[in-house]
């Protein structure tokens, strides 16, 4: 009886440690902002990306060449640049990442920006090719 006891015990708090998860994990992704700037991590290093655009399927993101030791917890919008190729560190203009990837990066919101037309240029080129996205959508 009180094996019995024990598993069931065991297995609502395994269920309930999964529901909190679930809904963290959810929560996260409701936060989302388009024009946030988030640090995630980068390997070793941590970067900086802003949200172009979200939508049903994708989170669309602008990654910045600038690399910090330590995760930011401010940075200023105006020292952020789009590298060129062969420079040191990558950045990309426009990169649409899952759902899925986009949480797996551990995202944390810097800042408030808006989004300038301009920054959309690699979103609108996406939307007429109809370009898929990278990472799981599940």
């Amino acid at each position: 009886m009180q094996k019995t006891f024990g598993i069931v015990l065991v297995v609502a708090i395994a269920i309930a440690l999964l529901v909190l998860a679930w809904q963290r994990y959810r929560y996260s992704q409701e936060q989302w902002r388009v024009g946030g700037l988030y640090s995630f991590r980068d390997k070793k290093e941590f970067g900086i990306l802003k949200v172009l655009v979200l939508d049903s399927d994708a989170v669309h993101v602008r990654i910045y060449q600038q690399k910090f030791a330590v995760r930011p917890v401010t940075v200023d919008p105006n020292t952020l640049t789009l590298g060129k190729l062969g420079d040191e560190n990558f950045s990309i203009g426009h990169l649409p990442l899952s759902r899925n990837s986009f949480s797996s990066w551990d995202p944390v919101f810097v800042s408030q920006q808006t989004v300038r037309e301009e920054e959309l240029e690699g979103y609108r080129i996406w939307q007429r090719a109809q370009g898929g996205v990278f990472g799981p959508t599940d």
